[in-house]
C-alpha cells in the first residue's frame, strides 16, 4: 500500500456503498492520488476506502463507463490517462447532444417549464453571488436536466449522464475562471430568452456557445496538468 496521508473524509467513509466508494475513487483519480497507468488492486481499496470488495468492483464497472479506468481480463483494472483530448473529445459529444436536446425540447416547452426555469436559474445566481461553487454546479445539472428531459430522449440524457459528474469533480477540483459563473449567468439567460422565443436557430447558437465556452474554461483551470 503507498504510504500517503489518508484524508479525514477517507477514514469518515462510513457508508459502504458502491456510489460513496465510485465519487472518492474518481476524486483520487482526477487529484492524481493514483496516475496515469495505475494498476488498481482491488485489496489495496479495500484498504483505503474501508468497505468490502462488492462496492469496490461496482464502482470500479461505474468508472470504466465514465472513461476513467480499462478493465482488462485476467489484468484487473487500470487508470486511463486524462489529457486534453479526452476532455475534448467528452465536450464534442456533448455539444452535439446539448444542443440538439436543447433544440427538440421547444417541441413540449409549456409555460410553466420556463417558469422552472427560471426559478432555477435564480437559484443558481444566488449560489454564485456566494461563491457557493457546489450549489452553483448542482443548480447547473438542474436547469439543464429540466430542458433535456422535454426532449423526451432517454438515450441522449444517459450519454450525459455518463460524464456529468466527472465534469462536475474536475470543476470542484480546478475550480472556475474568475468570471466564468458570470459568464454562465448571462449565458443561461441567453437560452432562456431563446426557447420563450421558441427560435431553433437562436436557441442553437445560445447552447452552442455556452457548451463551447464551458470547455475552454475548465481546459484552462486545468492547464498544464494535463500534459
Amino acid at each position: 500500500m503507498k504510504d500517503k496521508i489518508q484524508s479525514d473524509s477517507l477514514s469518515q467513509l462510513a457508508d459502504p456503498t458502491y456510489s460513496r466508494v465510485r465519487e472518492k475513487l474518481r476524486e483520487d483519480i482526477l487529484s492524481g492520488y493514483f496516475i496515469s497507468g495505475e494498476r488498481l488492486k482491488i485489496a489495496e481499496l479495500v484498504e483505503r476506502y474501508k468497505v468490502s470488495q462488492m462496492p469496490i468492483r461496482e464502482a470500479l464497472q461505474q468508472l470504466q463507463g465514465e472513461g476513467l479506468l480499462i478493465i482488462e481480463p485476467n489484468k484487473g483494472a487500470h487508470v486511463r490517462k486524462v489529457d486534453q483530448q479526452f476532455l475534448e473529445n467528452i465536450y464534442e459529444i456533448r455539444q452535439l447532444i446539448e444542443v440538439y436536446l436543447t433544440v427538440k425540447c421547444i417541441e413540449n416547452l409549456k409555460e410553466k417549464d420556463l417558469k422552472l426555469l427560471n426559478q432555477l436559474q435564480k437559484g443558481y445566481e444566488t449560489a454564485a453571488s456566494k461563491k457557493d461553487y457546489t450549489g452553483c454546479l448542482q443548480f447547473n445539472k438542474r436547469f439543464h436536466s429540466a430542458i433535456y428531459e422535454l426532449a423526451n430522449n432517454a438515450e441522449g440524457l444517459q450519454i450525459l449522464e455518463k460524464h456529468w459528474q466527472l465534469i462536475n469533480t474536475l470543476r470542484l477540483t480546478y475550480g472556475f475562471g474568475v468570471e466564468r459563473t458570470n459568464e454562465v449567468i448571462e449565458e443561461h439567460r441567453a437560452i432562456i430568452s431563446a426557447l420563450e422565443n421558441r427560435n431553433p436557430v437562436e436557441v442553437e447558437a445560445a447552447a452552442a456557445r455556452h457548451c463551447v465556452n464551458a470547455k475552454a474554461d475548465l481546459l484552462r483551470q486545468i492547464g498544464d496538468k494535463l500534459k
